[in-house]
């Protein structure tokens, strides 16, 4: 690339002072000089703005109280300069070579909105509870070099185009892995503040019904496992699923290309949404969020037993909850 394409690159930050220098390291030290950051602080109460101070002009800081992450990519969008926009959260990190060769790829395909890749689960270790170290600045200082040398063939895999139902059947597409063209994230309107959580999902549906998007090939992030993340959260609403209903609803099951998803699969993916999402609060004992997401799961697929089972285990559940209050 002779001139290089300016990226946003756009990272929500509530309390995250113990990871946030690995997360931003990993961006710095990509090897892409056309790149600003843009962070937006929500609401955090520990040194999280500290950390992001001692950046300096490599950051752009902006603050607002405690919205969520949509809120806060939004607020970020409206600053951000960049022909692409690409996302990071504040625990996690990218791999090595991840913007070369993504923003190579969109640069050769000017047909495709977005490009992503895969991603590794970063746990804690089981006996210690830490996490494994990120690759060190010289790794991401090597990959460079190498790429600069001698660009390597980009692979892609058999999910690329019109990816609309295989979203009806599964979030495929993480949005710390993608790398989006502006344009393509201007003509969806950006992400929906009014959901606490999923919308990512909601975008990436939105996204894929007017643009390509493909995925190369190589894992290019890791995406960190915690108790405190808000994806693990017991959340009253069950935003996955509607999500999905919702889409199904503007849309329905067709994609672009053609494909159609059968009744059969979303009765399947729209009971596991709802019978996962019942299991989560059922364990964290709150039976009657439980209950309700059981009773939905059973009307996707009446003769479940095992929904059957948690659905009338509730009510044991919340009355020995009824006589721990009295």
């Amino acid at each position: 690339m002779s001139v290089q394409p300016l990226v946003s690159v756009i990272m929500p930050v509530f309390n995250a002072s113990s990871t946030l220098a690995q997360a931003l390291n990993s961006v710095l030290w990509q090897g892409y000089e056309a790149i600003e950051i843009v962070a937006v602080d929500d609401g955090s109460t520990d040194d999280s703005l500290r950390v992001l101070s001692t950046y300096g002009d490599a950051v752009r800081v902006l603050q607002q109280h405690q919205q969520g992450p949509a809120s806060a990519r939004n607020l970020a969008l409206q600053h951000a300069r960049g022909q692409y926009v690409a996302f990071i959260d504040a625990d996690d990190v990218w791999l090595p070579g991840k913007l070369l060769r993504q923003v190579t790829y969109l640069q050769n395909h000017p047909d495709v909105a977005a490009v992503f890749g895969r991603f590794s689960r970063w746990e804690a270790g089981t006996s210690d509870g830490r996490f494994a170290e990120p690759p060190a600045q010289d790794a991401y200082e090597a990959a460079a070099r190498r790429w600069q040398a001698q660009p390597e063939p980009l692979r892609t895999t058999a999910l690329q185009g019109d990816l609309y139902a295989d979203l009806l059947l599964d979030s495929v597409v993480h949005i710390i892995t993608a790398l989006v063209r502006r344009s393509a994230m201007d003509a969806a309107q950006g992400f929906d503040a009014s959901l606490r959580t999923g919308s990512d999902y909601d975008f990436w549906l939105r996204l894929s019904r007017q643009h390509r998007i493909d995925q190369l090939d190589d894992c290019v992030a890791w995406y960190r496992i915690h108790a405190d993340s808000i994806t693990r959260q017991p959340w009253p609403e069950n935003a996955e699923y509607l999500i999905l209903r919702r889409a199904l609803e503007r849309y329905g099951a067709r994609g672009a290309d053609g494909r159609v998803v059968s009744d059969h699969e979303l009765q399947r993916r729209l009971f596991g949404i709802a019978f996962g999402h019942g299991y989560l609060h059922f364990w964290h004992g709150q039976a009657e969020h439980a209950r309700r997401a059981f009773a939905q799961a059973l009307a996707h697929s009446f003769w479940h037993p095992k929904a059957w089972a948690y659905w009338l285990l509730t009510f044991v559940r919340g009355s020995q909850q009824a006589v721990k209050v009295v």
